[in-house]
C-alpha cells in the first residue's frame, strides 16, 4: 500500500463527519480517467434493468 493511499484512508477516517456522496466522486473518477468501454452505474441502479443501465 502507497503512502498516497495510506494517507487518504488516515484523513477519512480524521474527517469522518464530513458527508460524502460517493456517486459525485464516481462521476468526477470516470471524468479523469476515461476509458474505452463504458461500465455499468452499479451505485445508481436498480439492478433491475442491468443490460441497460450504462455511465
Amino acid at each position: 500500500m502507497g503512502e498516497e493511499r495510506l494517507t487518504g484512508l488516515c484523513l477519512m477516517s480524521v474527517h469522518r463527519d464530513i458527508d460524502v456522496n460517493v456517486s459525485d466522486i464516481v462521476k468526477q473518477f470516470e471524468r479523469q480517467n476515461p476509458r474505452k468501454m463504458k461500465l455499468p452505474c452499479i451505485l445508481e441502479s436498480d439492478f433491475s434493468n442491468k443490460d441497460n443501465d450504462l455511465c
